[in-house]
């Protein structure tokens, strides 16, 4: 794997379960000692010069743990002590970051009390501790509720919006990277398949698979498979598959829909860019693999 991420983005990495994210995580934060090659993290080796990375990385590791005997408050003090603060500065800063996640209320409740997304959030309470350089997230969202994902995804833009800090966030779920990165990586296999700026990477797929809506779908239906047009009927949504030519596609609906009065209600891409360019290499990955064996 040959990665460089830029300082100061928010940096996506991406890929099936599977495809060596967290491993690549691990190896970032010192948790595992790579078997060869060169790791660099702020200029520094994570494996040889932890507790010098430490201080300057904050981690959220897949499924966080706290220890069982904590208060919330108890824990992030602890936290914040092994960063380095003194005691009354370590309960300052810990209170200052549970009000922050929405945690405050709950500080003097037993760890063991807290349901998965609280647990989620307190992870990522001790990753801000020391305002890191680096803040680096394994599944941030995992285990949160909507109103959390949305909750979290807010307070991450906002720490890498609030200095020049990079995060490196690592999911499989393609709408919170398009949200949450403006660089990404797509993995699969412990290999790099692809890793640039999200806009280059995506300004120039375009789909051939696209959903229309109509008043009339059943009238549409039949007027695009006469003219050679493959299509899929399904809940009232007409799929068309593997379009030839776009700019003729594009043309054609709006104006057979003009023609006989009929509401062109949506006409849109199947799968949005991001998707689009992750299948397209997963799929051309999978296929390789299959040619190897």
């Amino acid at each position: 794997m040959n990665l460089s991420i830029p300082k100061g983005s928010m940096f996506g990495l991406l890929g099936p379960n599977g495809a060596g994210k967290s491993t690549a995580l691990k190896l970032l934060t010192g948790r595992i000692k790579p078997t060869s090659g060169r790791i660099q993290v702020l200029g520094l080796d994570p494996w040889k010069q932890r507790k010098e990375v430490f201080k300057r990385v904050g981690y959220l590791p897949q499924n966080p743990t706290q220890p069982p005997e904590k208060t919330v408050l108890q824990f992030m003090h602890l936290m914040a002590r092994l960063k380095g603060y003194d005691k009354r500065k370590a309960l300052e800063i810990a209170r200052e970051i549970l009000a922050q996640v929405g945690l405050g209320r709950l500080e003097n409740l037993n760890v063991t009390k807290l349901s998965g997304g609280q647990k989620q959030r307190l992870g990522f309470a001790n990753a801000l501790i020391g305002e890191p350089e680096v803040l680096i997230l394994d599944e941030p969202t995992a285990s949160l509720d909507p109103e959390g994902r949305i909750y979290v995804m807010e307070l991450i833009a906002n720490y890498a919006k609030s200095g020049n800090r990079t995060v490196i966030i690592s999911s499989h779920i393609l709408p919170e990277i398009q949200r949450m990165t403006n660089h990404i990586a797509i993995l699969a296999d412990g290999r790099v398949l692809t890793a640039g700026p999200m806009w280059k990477l995506t300004s120039k797929v375009y789909d051939n698979e696209y959903e229309v809506q109509c008043s009339h779908p059943e009238e549409l239906l039949s007027y695009l498979k006469n003219e050679g047009f493959e299509c899929i009927f399904e809940n009232g949504i007409i799929y068309v598959t593997d379009i030839d030519d776009l700019s003729e596609f594009w043309k054609t609906v709006p104006s057979i829909c003009s023609q006989n009065g009929w509401e062109l209600q949506s006409l849109k891409p199947a799968h949005d860019a991001l998707e689009q360019v992750f299948l397209n290499y997963v799929k051309r990955n999978e296929m390789e693999v299959v040619i190897q064996n």
